[in-house]
């Protein structure tokens, strides 16, 4: 066997197995801890062994480790690791490597795309650390088995924190921080903290900024490579000119345009993006493009990729933050130990753990729920019955995804033509901001019947326009701003998923559903059957689907 193991250590932690060319599993820590993004510096042994048990893998059977971290410079880090993992399992040495952090993200893309080449574009908030600056973006070219870096920018590092008030309230922040470098990620970032979300929230700006206008119809410099240039201060000074001229406190201010704030970072890296892009197309031969990196989780930056740029074909990796390193950690281990000998094998995007009908029955009697069992199409069709009478659905079933966005195995449903389902769904279950929107799961081959899209979008990475004969029919899940961030589910990726969406078809007349995580603000996505019973005993889902068994209330 050839076997090598996927880590990575920071926030989002996570590992990932492949086995003879085949990613046979990947799970986040966070996952299996409960600690939202898990950032530790320690090893992620929770996540390492589940999957090695899930996997019927033992330590003794493992060829090789890929290793990455985020901020490091160097490999020095790689000694330390080494030690403490080989303490920790008792056993021999097994050779490791350490993994730039944006090389992962490329690995993590690539491999996963099956191309047989590809630009790869990644963009992240930072990565490791090259002569005192730090990764900001970086262009790679994959072809035969390989990953090679052919552009890189960096950027300066913040002050202590992106999330210290020097980095992103221009009044504090130091005229050496204002002329700095930073990453198109770090400066969403870096406006999300003025808006006064918290740090990993950038989907709140992404959200709010379909509401507001732009301050500022921003025209990045013409350049066909990663040589402009971004500053700390870039846009906070519009910001704050209109805040000084606005006679409002900052706070008054801040609540009152937030909107049109987020929509001006929003506009400044889509057109960045779009630029960067177009000029990539016409400096090399290659118009396949591969898109990693946490900067890739904002789907509409990804839309106006695919409509302004025409890539020939687009992959973006569902894992695209930190949680998808592990899986590119696992390819270059596997492609630098073992050589690349052909494509690798990846079922995305249901890697995670899944687990036997007795252990969930075990957790039902415990609870002493009542619940019916039935099989897959008795069950479709009552899940169908009960989204189209507007009930909560509830859905654990198979394998967890890869990435943030719930794609239905761990899911709650709701029916998308409810106009007060939105309200709903917030006020009794998911207790979040009303302007985020909730994402649509179609079948695949009715996607572009009712959304204006120009490729498959399998992920939820994608915001694409709700056909306008259909944005009054579907108000559940249309944004303001007449975008739907879509998942499209084939028979042959979800059998039961589809089932379902056909039943919804005949009762409502669209094979449609309004998809949403299934956990309450601030908690990860469940994971075991624990964590879907207790979640759903403590909220006002209606009903829940775990494996094959049924419960109501």
């Amino acid at each position: 066997m050839q076997i090598s193991l996927g880590i990575h250590v920071g926030h989002d932690r996570g590992a990932c197995i492949i086995k003879d060319q085949k990613v046979v599993g990947a799970t986040a820590q966070e996952r299996l801890d409960r600690k939202k993004y898990s950032t530790s510096p320690s090893l992620p042994y929770v996540a390492i062994d589940k999957l090695l048990h899930f996997c019927n893998i033992g330590m003794s059977d493992v060829s090789c480790i890929g290793l990455s971290y985020d901020g490091i410079e160097g490999t020095s880090f790689l000694d330390l690791y080494q030690r403490e993992f080989f303490a920790h399992y008792n056993c021999e040495y097994i050779p490791f490597y350490a993994v730039c952090h944006h090389d992962a993200h490329a690995y993590s893309a690539f491999f996963s795309s099956g191309f047989s080449d590809s630009l790869v574009f990644v963009a992240d908030g930072g990565g490791d650390y090259i002569g005192g600056m730090q990764e900001a973006e970086s262009l790679y070219f994959g072809k035969n088995g390989r990953v090679q870096c052919v552009e890189k920018r960096l950027q300066n590092p913040p002050v202590r924190r992106i999330g210290d008030r020097v980095n992103y309230i221009l009044p504090n922040m130091p005229f050496v921080i204002r002329n700095a470098e930073i990453s198109l990620g770090r400066k969403y970032e870096q406006v999300t903290h003025l808006l006064n979300f918290g740090w990993g929230e950038a989907g709140k700006t992404m959200g709010i900024a379909s509401y507001g206008n732009p301050y500022v119809d921003f025209k990045p410099p013409e350049c066909r490579g990663l040589d402009f240039s971004l500053k700390y201060a870039d846009l906070l000074g519009q910001v704050f000119s209109k805040f000084f001229f606005s006679g409002k406190s900052f706070a008054e201010f801040i609540e009152e345009e937030n909107k049109n704030i987020a929509a001006t970072a929003q506009h400044l890296v889509e057109e960045t993006i779009v630029s960067l892009i177009n000029g990539f197309f016409e400096k090399y031969p290659c118009r396949n493009l591969c898109l990693a990196g946490g900067l890739f989780l904002n789907c509409l930056t990804n839309q106006k990729v695919v409509d302004k740029c025409f890539p020939e074909k687009i992959f973006i990796f569902p894992a695209a933050g930190d949680d998808g390193q592990a899986i590119g950690c696992a390819y270059y281990a596997y492609s630098y130990h073992f050589g690349q000998k052909g494509a690798f094998e990846i079922q995305l995007p249901y890697l995670g753990i899944d687990y036997p009908e007795c252990e969930i029955r075990k957790v039902l009697d415990e609870k002493n729920l009542t619940y019916e069992v039935h099989d897959d199409n008795a069950l479709a069709a009552l899940v169908a019955e009960y989204i189209s009478q507007d009930k909560i659905v509830a859905l654990h079933r198979g394998r967890t995804e890869i990435g943030p966005r719930a794609l239905c195995h761990r899911s709650i449903l709701a029916n998308p033509t409810n106009p007060d389902m939105k309200d709903i769904l917030n006020h009794r279950v998911k207790h979040r901001e009303s302007f985020r929107p909730f994402a649509p799961t179609v079948t695949q081959e009715d996607q572009y019947t009712y959304f204006d899209l120009q490729c498959s979008s399998d992920y939820m990475l994608f915001a694409a326009k709700v056909k306008p004969a259909y944005q009054q029919a579907l108000p559940a899940i249309t944004h303001v701003d007449g975008t739907a961030r879509v998942q499209a589910i084939s028979k042959r990726s979800d059998a039961f998923i589809h089932c379902v969406l056909e039943g919804l078809k005949q009762r409502t007349g669209f094979p449609i559903v309004l998809n949403t995580s299934f956990n309450v603000a601030g908690q990860p996505i469940v994971e075991s059957p624990m964590d879907a019973v207790q979640t759903f005993l403590v909220t006002d889902i209606d009903i829940l689907v775990i494996g094959n068994c049924l419960v109501a209330k």
